[in-house]
């Protein structure tokens, strides 16, 4: 069994991304009840939320470890691939396309 020193990468970027998202639609949340603005992205959030697991049961560990690196430790590119010896284009190409399964979702909401 491969182990992560920040625990298994599909807990931990489902959890941060759910983290991040949450905070986003409260705060969007908040402004709009206060200000009352038009809801705005507001409705794609919530979707994106309400879908995340979708997004990653199809998705390898190689590829949920390499979004740990890029967005939960925010390593550049070019520090992903010393890390991981991994070619850039394999780096961008994998998490390419978690990000476009993540827009699709947004898009129909």
């Amino acid at each position: 069994m491969v182990r992560y020193y920040w625990g298994r990468p599909q807990d931990v970027i489902r959890w941060y991304l759910r983290g991040t998202l949450y905070l986003s639609a409260q705060s969007r949340k908040s402004y709009i009840e206060k200000i009352g603005a038009e809801p705005g992205n507001l409705p794609r959030l919530l979707k994106l939320l309400e879908d995340l697991d979708d997004i990653f049961d199809t998705v390898d560990t190689d590829s949920i470890a390499l979004l740990c690196l890029r967005y939960v430790e925010l390593l550049s590119i070019a520090e992903t691939t010393k890390r991981t010896g991994l070619p850039a284009y394999q780096i961008t190409a994998k998490t390419g396309k978690v990000m476009k399964k993540a827009k699709e979702i947004i898009s129909k909401a």
